[in-house]
């Protein structure tokens, strides 16, 4: 019977997730865009790819590639810190979901990944799919192996490879040995680019079988070839994928994805605690209003002060005095019918265009003088300004964007 399994590339696609979602925290300032974006993706799989088997690997150092080229990975960054505190969070997440996680002292993602598809690519009912954008996985590709980028929700078999490199996967390690790979430091062959290498592969075949024919290459790139051949294999072993890890205790039952309970009371109290609301079931969404969040709703009503609401000169001043105020507004794109606005009390000021006049108090809103934070601020800014170009009002001193927050 055919068996669907994913294996993740877990940091590269941790570091993709991260720089893929725009930056949002919690409310005490800790960073979450990178949880959602893998909580997201976890959810999606479950519910629309559903893979039987999941298995999720993480890196440990490579000592033997260390040992061969000590600058192997050294231009790397350091990981950022916004995403070094997701990665226990995430870490926890995978916990709660039930994934299990596969680590192995001394070895990279790769090379787990590498040893689990030659083990159960064996087997012709599994189709295997990496989640990766590591261009060594592509060695991998093969009649029951594809690579799955689920950014582009496209998948890369022989032929979609061969487009991509212009060379046949099992070749990929003898490409990236010619031309290198700087997200790895591997250093390829000096002045040798992927047309270089393209071109080598198509008319010679491997590394070792464009050596052995060297006889028959001419001119500069022999010249280049023959003074380049030590760090030309060196590359080559720092690309090739070891398949021997040592996986003790393996089993594949252990990863079983799409037949058991997703969502179960711990996910959904893991979601509902950092506010991943998009990602719960509609009955577990609470609805959230302004006495829900025990904020007084009071109109802005005028020049005149009464108890029944607040004046414009009174929320003048809060504004001065906050220096910051969170805006919201509601219309349509060009007309501004109402909104609200916030400065971090108890109280949440309202106000509707046709009952107030608000131009000199959002011309001064605007001026470039505040902190705005918003939700959908691009919105709200071209209501207000449709709405003071509207009246004439001078609209100088238009928003600026570096004053634009969202929360």
């Amino acid at each position: 019977m055919s068996k669907k399994i994913y294996i993740i590339d877990g940091y590269n696609f941790l570091y993709r997730v991260f720089y893929a979602i725009p930056p949002f925290s919690l409310k005490d300032g800790t960073p979450v865009n990178a949880v959602f974006g893998m909580a997201k993706i976890l959810l999606g799989l479950h519910r629309e790819d559903r893979p039987d088997y999941l298995i999720f690997t993480l890196d440990s150092r490579s000592r033997a590639r260390l040992e061969l080229f000590p600058e192997y990975k050294g231009t790397r960054d350091r990981m950022p810190d916004n995403l070094r505190i997701q990665e226990s969070i995430i870490m926890e997440m995978l916990r709660i979901m039930g994934i299990k996680h596969l680590k192995v002292d001394g070895y990279e993602a790769d090379d787990i990944i590498g040893t689990l598809v030659t083990d159960l690519g064996k087997t012709t009912e599994n189709n295997i799919f990496i989640l990766s954008w590591d261009k060594d996985l592509y060695q991998f590709i093969d009649r029951n192996v594809a690579i799955y980028d689920t950014m582009k929700h496209k998948i890369y078999h022989e032929a979609e490879a061969r487009e991509k490199f212009s060379v046949d996967p099992k070749h990929i390690v003898d490409y990236l040995a010619i031309c290198g790979d700087t997200s790895d430091n591997i250093p390829g062959i000096p002045w040798f680019g992927p047309k270089k290498a393209e071109s080598l592969i198509n008319e010679y075949g491997s590394l070792e079988d464009i050596y052995e024919n060297i006889e028959h290459i001419t001119g500069k790139t022999r010249e280049v070839l023959e003074s380049n051949r030590e760090i030309a294999f060196v590359s080559k072993k720092l690309a090739t994928i070891d398949t021997t890890v040592p996986l003790e205790n393996f089993s594949l039952e252990d990863h079983l994805f799409a037949d058991r309970d997703f969502l179960t009371k711990e996910v959904i109290d893991f979601f509902t605690q950092y506010d991943f609301r998009s990602l719960l079931p509609k009955e577990h969404v609470e609805t959230k209003n302004f006495s829900t969040l025990k904020l007084k709703q009071i109109p802005i009503l005028g020049d005149i002060e009464t108890r029944h609401g607040a004046s414009l000169s009174e929320i003048t001043s809060l504004l001065k005095k906050s220096k910051k105020v969170s805006l919201a507004t509601y219309g349509e794109r060009f007309t501004l019918t109402g909104g609200s606005l916030y400065f971090g009390d108890d109280t949440i000021y309202t106000f509707e265009t046709d009952t107030v006049d608000m131009h000199e108090l959002l011309k001064e809103i605007i001026s470039g003088r505040y902190e705005i934070l918003g939700y959908d601020l691009k919105k709200d800014l071209e209501r207000i300004e449709a709405y003071l170009e509207a009246s004439g009002k001078d609209t100088t001193g238009r928003f600026s964007t570096g004053q634009m927050g969202l929360f």
